[in-house]
């Protein structure tokens, strides 16, 4: 059967000190608080023939790298070649640093890489996650695709060109009102992950 492993995006910080401070400065907003439909959870219904995880990865609101690894080690053993693994955010920060620095014991279909940030210095804290290189990554897929909305707040435009310049055979998907993806459906992905590899 055809899996898809997406993991979510999170924050990290330099410092416990930086956690701290932006911790005290987050303003809650009720409607946040409500259940709404997030696009992983709808993407895993849409995905009718297609074994979908969805792990937690650990401390998603203080994320370490070091961590996140030992973590996504523990997965790798359920993956299989016709496996598509979806980053979203800190998870596609997490999958580009750490497919620069490891090859995987079996090569995926495909490596899809949603809103990540590189290392912009405008951006106060990336943590443990701030990326030197994602050379390599096509290493371990068929192919590797970046999604990237010209409008993100959270994950400057400019970083996609970073991406591009390290991993040149991944086809960009551009769109210009989409934010940092903060939706309830995102068809261009299902549509993406059904459609069928070169032979």
């Amino acid at each position: 059967m055809k899996q898809v492993l997406i993991i979510h995006g999170g924050s990290s910080y330099n410092s416990y000190d930086s956690y701290r401070s932006a911790l005290a400065a987050q303003t809650l907003s009720y409607d946040r608080l409500l259940k709404s439909q997030k696009w992983r959870d709808w993407l895993a219904d849409e995905l009718n023939d297609t074994a979908v995880l969805l792990p937690d990865f650990p401390n998603k609101q203080n994320a370490v790298y070091d961590e996140w690894c030992i973590f996504f080690e523990k997965l790798v053993p359920f993956l299989s070649s016709d496996t598509q693994l979806v980053g979203y955010s800190l998870g596609a920060m997490f999958l580009a640093r750490y497919l620069n620095e490891t090859i995987l014991p079996i090569h995926l279909d495909r490596i899809i890489l949603v809103s990540p940030c590189y290392n912009d210095e405008s951006l106060e804290d990336l943590g443990s996650f701030k990326i030197n290189s994602a050379k390599g990554v096509e290493r371990s897929a068929r192919e590797v695709h970046l999604l990237h909305s010209q409008d993100d707040p959270v994950s400057p435009f400019t970083e996609l060109q970073k991406f591009q310049k390290d991993i040149p055979s991944a086809i960009s998907h551009i769109f210009t009102d989409r934010n940092h993806f903060f939706q309830p459906t995102f068809p261009e992905l299902r549509d993406l992950i059904n459609k069928k590899l070169p032979s």
